[in-house]
Parts: structure tokens; C-alpha cells; sequence
């Protein structure tokens, strides 16, 4: 019985010495649009993004994944415009099992710009959207006044991941 204790006492002890590594994850030129008529006031814009944990490293699973925040979101648009018609947004994201999360917000949006950079959320655990296949990215754009043709922006997500082991 002695024997059996010690050699669990082992197991226990080797399982929790695997190493935590952070590495990030990125998610390059993503088209994230809406479809007009849009109208004064919050406007939702969506894309969806297809997981593959490989990016990070060959074998990856998703009961290694501990922890995933988001470190940067930005957006860019080439209309002549830029975003003067945008007060704010806010970036949100949510899976098929997986609850929606605010993962990064800009308010106000400057003016005269073709690119904006999003805050990350102080509160933005998304490994719960990280372990589905698929998630999905919701842009709010705060609009000030009406729009009757299409909105869309190109983007750029980075996460840093980390998983044991």
C-alpha cells in the first residue's frame, strides 16, 4: 500500500512539473463586414474563423490550452471616408459552446483614420472560444447617422496562448 502512494505521489508530482509555454496565435486579413441599409447607432459587422491549433505547434489539442487573451486587434479600411462616422467599437467574440466574451473596445474612434487599434478587455479569457472548432468575431460599430451601402473592414487578431506541454 506504501508502495502504491509513493508511486502515485510520482505520477502526481511529474504531471504537474510539464511546462507552461505562451506562444501567439494569429489571425491575418480577416474581412469582418455588415450589410446595408445600416442605421444610427450600434451596427453589427461579423466574420467567422476556422481554429487550427497546429499554427501554434504540431500535436496541439485543445485540453492543453489554459489560458488565451487577447494582445492586439486592429482594423483597416481603404474607404475615403476612413472611420469619421464610427464613435466606437467594441470586438466581441463567441463559439457554437462557448459564451460571448468582450475581448477589446476603442472609444471614440480618432477621425481621419485609416486604421484603428483596438484596447484588449481587462477581463478577456477566451480559451473556451478557443476550444471549438470555430469561432466567431462580432464588431459593433457605433454609427453616427445612417448608411445605406455595405460596411466593411479588414483585420488583424492576435492572442497569446498559453498550454502545458
Amino acid at each position: 500500500m506504501k508502495q502504491i502512494f509513493t508511486l502515485l505521489c510520482v505520477v502526481v508530482a511529474l504531471a504537474s512539473c510539464k511546462q507552461s509555454v505562451t506562444k501567439t496565435y494569429s489571425i491575418k486579413d480577416i474581412v469582418i463586414a455588415a450589410e446595408g441599409p445600416l442605421f444610427d447607432g450600434p451596427n453589427t459587422m461579423q466574420a467567422n474563423h476556422i481554429i487550427d491549433l497546429s499554427q501554434i505547434e504540431p500535436g496541439l489539442t485543445t485540453e492543453h490550452i489554459q489560458s488565451v487573451k487577447l494582445s492586439k486587434a486592429s482594423f483597416h479600411t481603404t474607404d475615403s471616408v476612413g472611420f469619421d462616422n464610427i464613435r466606437n467599437f467594441v470586438l466581441q467574440l463567441t463559439s457554437a459552446d462557448a459564451k460571448m466574451v468582450k475581448a477589446g473596445v476603442l472609444n471614440p474612434v480618432p477621425k481621419n483614420s485609416k486604421m484603428v487599434q483596438l484596447l484588449p478587455a481587462a477581463e478577456n479569457e477566451l480559451s473556451d472560444n478557443f476550444k471549438q472548432k470555430e469561432m466567431f468575431i462580432i464588431l459593433d460599430a457605433d454609427l453616427e447617422g445612417d448608411l445605406e451601402s455595405n460596411l466593411s473592414y479588414t483585420g488583424e487578431l492576435e492572442f497569446e496562448i498559453t498550454y502545458k506541454k
